[in-house]
C-alpha cells in the first residue's frame, strides 16, 4: 500500500526551530564507508571553534539535541569536553560513531560529562577490520556486542543506523528482527538509502556554471549500474515483514511534492512481543507537547520506558488502540507479562538527496541535519561541495552536457 501524506503527521520543524543540530567536530575517520559524504580536508576543529558553533546552534537553531558527528568524533582528543559544553548549555549530546574507539572507560567519562546517548553506524559496507565480507545478519553480532557494552553502563540511548545499498536492501528485515528482539537495550534503528554521484554518467557544475572535477568528492564513483533504493521501498519491505509497523511522521522534499525524505515511527512492545506502533495523533502529541512544555521539538525520546503512557492515547489513535488490544490479549494468555517493561523503539527511514532532471537535488525539507559553514546553516550531506567548490553542485547527465557543447560548437 502506497504511503499517503494526509494519513501521516508532517513534522513542524524549520531551519530556526529544529530538534537537531549537526555538529562536525572533525573530518578524520578510522573507517572508509562506501558512499560517505565526508572526506579528510581540514582535520580536527579546535575546542574554541566547536564551542562557537554550539552557541550558534543554540541561538539560531533551538535544538533539543546536538548530534556530534564527523568524521569519527571519538577520534577528537577533547570529545569529553565537547559533550560537557553541550550538556551545560541545556542540550542533549548525542554522539554519532562507528564505535571503533568506544571502550567502557570512555563510556563512563562521556556519561559523567552529560552524554545522552549514541547513534551507532554499523553495516557491511564499512571495510571494518575483521568484518570484511560479512553480511548484515553477521553484523548483528557486532551490533549486539556494542549494545551490551552501552547497556552495562546504563541510562544511555542506543540507536543503530545503517546505509541501505541495492545489494543489501533484502537484509533490512533481519536487522529489524534483531533490533526488536533486543528492544530492552536498542532504542531505535535508522536506515539511510545509498546515493552517489556517478561521474561516468553525470557531470557536476558549480554556481557559476563551470564543470568541476566531481571525482574529488568521496561520494562519487564511476560506472554505477545498479538501481538506487528509495525510502518508501524500504518502508514497504519492513511493513511486509512486520505488519505491526507503521510510519507516523514524515518530512517531504524541497523539489518534489510526492517525495518522502524522512519517515519516522515507533513500535511499542516488550522482549516477548511487539504490540503495534504509534499513529499520527500520538506523534503529533509528542511533538507539540514537548514544544509546549520544553520549548523544543524532539527527535530523541530520552525516556523510552514511558511507552505505557502511550496507551492513554488509545481513544484517539487507532494504531495505539490496536496495540493496546494486543497487549491485553497477550497478558490474558501470559499473566506474568503484565510485569514485563513496555518500551518504545523508534524506526527511521531517510532517503538521501535525489538528483532531478533539472540538475537540482531534492533535499530534505526542513533538513534536520544542518551544520555550520562560514557562519551559516547548510545541509551537512553536501558540505564537502561547499568546502571544495564553494556551494552545492548542480548535476547534468553527460549525454546532455555533451550535446550542449556540440550545439554550441555548431552555432559558432
Amino acid at each position: 500500500m502506497a504511503l499517503e501524506k494526509r494519513e501521516l503527521y508532517r513534522f513542524p520543524w524549520s531551519k530556526n526551530d529544529n530538534p537537531i543540530a549537526w555538529l562536525e567536530v572533525t573530518d578524520i575517520c578510522d573507517l572508509h564507508c562506501e558512499g560517505c559524504y565526508r572526506q579528510r580536508l581540514t582535520g580536527h576543529k579546535t575546542l574554541d571553534e566547536i564551542k562557537e558553533e554550539i552557541l550558534f546552534f543554540k541561538r539560531w537553531r533551538n535544538p533539543d539535541n546536538v548530534s556530534i558527528a564527523g568524521g569519527e568524533p571519538l577520534t577528537h582528543p577533547q570529545i569529553v569536553d565537547v559533550v560537557s559544553f553541550i550538556a551545560k548549555n541545556g542540550m542533549k549530546p548525542i554522539i554519532l560513531t562507528n564505535a571503533m574507539k568506544l571502550t567502557p572507560q570512555l563510556l563512563r567519562e562521556l556519561k559523567k560529562a552529560g552524554l545522552t546517548g549514541f547513534t551507532l553506524h554499523i553495516d557491511s559496507h564499512q571495510n571494518r577490520p575483521g568484518w570484511e565480507g560479512k553480511n548484515e545478519a553477521e553484523h548483528n553480532e557486532l551490533r549486539e556486542q556494542v549494545a551490551d557494552m552501552i547497556a552495562a553502563e546504563g541510562r544511555l540511548l542506543t540507536i543503530f543506523n545503517s546505509t541501505v545499498y541495492p545489494s543489501t536492501v533484502h537484509e533490512v528485515p533481519g536487522v529489524v528482527r534483531w533490533a526488536q528482539a533486543n528492544i530492552d537495550k536498542v532504542h531505535g534503528i535508522v536506515f539511510i538509502t545509498y546515493r552517489i554521484l556517478d561521474t561516468d554518467a553525470q557531470a557536476g557544475f558549480d554556481a557559476q556554471g563551470h564543470e568541476v572535477d566531481a571525482k574529488r568528492l568521496s561520494y562519487s564513483t564511476e560506472h554505477f549500474d545498479e538501481t538506487f533504493v528509495t525510502g518508501p521501498e524500504v518502508t514497504a519491505l519492513i511493513k511486509e515483514n512486520f505488519p505491526v509497523f507503521d510510519v507516523s511522521g514524515y518530512l517531504g522534499g524541497t523539489v518534489r511534492h510526492d517525495s518522502f525524505k524522512w519517515q519516522a515511527g515507533a513500535v511499542i512492545g516488550t522482549k516477548h512481543r511487539i504490540y503495534g506502533s504509534i499513529g499520527k495523533k500520538t506523534m503529533e502529541l509528542v511533538q507539540v507537547g514537548h514544544h509546549l512544555f520544553c520549548g523544543t521539538y524532539i527527535a530523541y525520546l530520552a525516556r523510552m520506558k514511558a511507552a505505557r503512557l502511550a496507551f492513554l492515547m488509545a481513544p484517539w489513535d487507532a494504531n495505539v488502540r490496536w496495540a493496546a488490544k494486543n497487549r491485553f490479549s497477550d497478558i490474558l494468555r501470559h499473566p506474568l507479562r503484565l510485569f514485563s517493561p513496555v518500551r518504545f523503539q523508534s524506526v527511521g527511514i531517510i532517503q538521501a538527496p535525489d538528483i532531478q532532471p533539472s540538475g537540482v537535488a531534492d533535499m530534505c525539507d526542513s533538513c534536520p541535519d544542518m551544520t555550520v559553514w562560514n557562519g551559516t546553516l547548510i545541509n551537512s550531506c553536501r558540505m564537502d561541495e561547499y568546502r571544495l567548490y564553494g556551494g552545492m553542485l548542480s548535476v547534468t547527465q553527460r549525454q546532455k552536457a555533451h550535446a550542449e557543447v556540440d550545439s554550441s560548437m555548431a552555432s559558432e
